[in-house]
C-alpha cells in the first residue's frame, strides 16, 4: 500500500492566476504520478476548477483511495486542495 499527498498550489502573478499540482511522499508511485501530471493538457491550470478536475483524473487513473481531503484559501484568497491518498 502506497501513501502520497496530491495538492494544488495557487499563485497570483502579474500575468494572472495559476494552479500547480504537487505530489509529496516517499512512495515508489510518486514518479508515475509526476509523469501523469506532466501529461496533463492544462498544467499549470489557469482556473481553480480545472486543477481540481485534473487531480481527480489522476486519482482515478492510478486507482487511489481518498483518505483525507482539505480545502482552504491561501494567503491571496485563492482555493487550494490537499488529498491524502492510498493505492
Amino acid at each position: 500500500m502506497h501513501t502520497i499527498i496530491l495538492q494544488t498550489k495557487a499563485r497570483q502573478s502579474s500575468t494572472g492566476k495559476t494552479w500547480r499540482i504537487e505530489v509529496l511522499g516517499d512512495s515508489l508511485i510518486k514518479e508515475d504520478v509526476k509523469v501523469s501530471i506532466g501529461e496533463l493538457e492544462y498544467h499549470p491550470a489557469k482556473a481553480e476548477r480545472r486543477s481540481l478536475i485534473d487531480i481527480l483524473t489522476i486519482i482515478e487513473r492510478h486507482n487511489f483511495r481518498i483518505c483525507h481531503v482539505e480545502h482552504k484559501p491561501n494567503d491571496d484568497g485563492l482555493e487550494e486542495w490537499m488529498f491524502i491518498l492510498q493505492g
